[in-house]
Formats: C-alpha cells, sequence, structure tokens
C-alpha cells in the first residue's frame, strides 16, 4: 500500500484524536484539569526549547557513525532511515509540523496531563513506549523518552513545557527522517 499524503495526516490525525479523546475523557471522568494555558510563558517556553535539546542531541548521535558501533542504536538508526523513512517520505514540512504538534499535545495531555498523575512516572513511561512499540529497541527507546519528558513534567508542573518539547523533538527527528537521509533526495 502506498501512503500519500492525504492517507497519512489522516491516519496521523484519526490516531492522534483518538488519543485526544480518550485524555479528554479520562481527564473528565477523574476530574483532572488539563490546564494547557502556561502561567509564566517565557519560563515555560525556555523549559521547553532548553529540555529538547537533550533529545535532538542524543538523536543526532543514535543517526551519527558513532550510533553504528552500539548494535541496538544501529538497529534504531535502519529503522528510523529505512522504515519510518518509507511512512513520511511524501510528507511536506507543513505536513510533519501538524503531525508533531497533534501528537505532542494529544500524547502529552494522555500520558502526562491523566496517566503520570494518576499512576506515576513509570507506568506512563511505559505506557508510552509500548504505543510507540515498532521493534522491542525502539520501544525501549520510547519508554527511555517517556521517562525524560515525565522528569521534565515533574519538576517543572508544567503540560505547555512538555507539549513544545515534545512537539519540537519530534518535528526535528521527522525532518531529519524525511529530509536529511541519502535515500531521501533520491525520494523527492
Amino acid at each position: 500500500m502506498k501512503l500519500t499524503r492525504t492517507k497519512l495526516l489522516l491516519i496521523a490525525f484519526v490516531a492522534e484524536g483518538v488519543v485526544l479523546g480518550l485524555a479528554l475523557l479520562l481527564a473528565y471522568w477523574l476530574q483532572i484539569d488539563l490546564d494547557l494555558a502556561p502561567s509564566d510563558v517565557a519560563r515555560e517556553l525556555i523549559i521547553g526549547l532548553l529540555t529538547t535539546v537533550p533529545l535532538v542531541v542524543l538523536f543526532i548521535a543514535a543517526m551519527s557513525e558513532y550510533g553504528n558501533r552500539i548494535s541496538a542504536l544501529g538497529n534504531l538508526k535502519r529503522i528510523m532511515l529505512q522504515d519510518v523513512r518509507r511512512v513520511f517520505m511524501h510528507a511536506r514540512f507543513f505536513d510533519l509540523l501538524a503531525i508533531a504538534v497533534a501528537a505532542g499535545v494529544a500524547e502529552e495531555m494522555l500520558f502526562r496531563g491523566v496517566i503520570q498523575t494518576q499512576l506515576g512516572l513509570l507506568p506512563a513511561s511505559i505506557l508510552f513506549g509500548l504505543v510507540h512499540f515498532v521493534t522491542p529497541a525502539y520501544a525501549v527507546a520510547a519508554t527511555l523518552m517517556g521517562i525524560y519528558i515525565g522528569l521534565v513534567f515533574s519538576v517543572s508542573e508544567s503540560l505547555f513545557a512538555v507539549i513544545l518539547l515534545h512537539t519540537l523533538y519530534d518535528l526535528y527527528a521527522l525532518t531529519y527522517i524525511r529530509y536529511q537521509s541519502s535515500e531521501s533526495h533520491l525520494a523527492r
């Protein structure tokens, strides 16, 4: 099946819509206030921007030649540059931006705003990893990312900051996968 831009966006928005709907339903049922409005815009913007940097640095390391020396990272690199890239090969930058925003908002509202506040950091992070299960290595990487984002949420107490963090990381990673790999130049 060829995944056109329209199909990709439809699948992404339906999937993230289900996640968002679940977050809103659970928040209503559990009486959780999912306040997205930053109380201190400058502080939360800075937190979101600065906490994105370590994830981007790790992503760059995993995609580098150094990443090839560690077998699990080499597998992740192959998955990202081959399998994940195929999914996004027809996407344009604004498609990637829309998908990153949808994922950042929906997933952080569910995993940090609802699940982490009710069950704690580790269960929320493990569920985050399982939802991102592509391979075992990918699920472990997503779980570790969930722990990191969950820690940022715990320290900052800002859903806005982690939404920004998640969105910016996804946008960087998706843009890299779509446009920077050598194979992508052939597919354009």
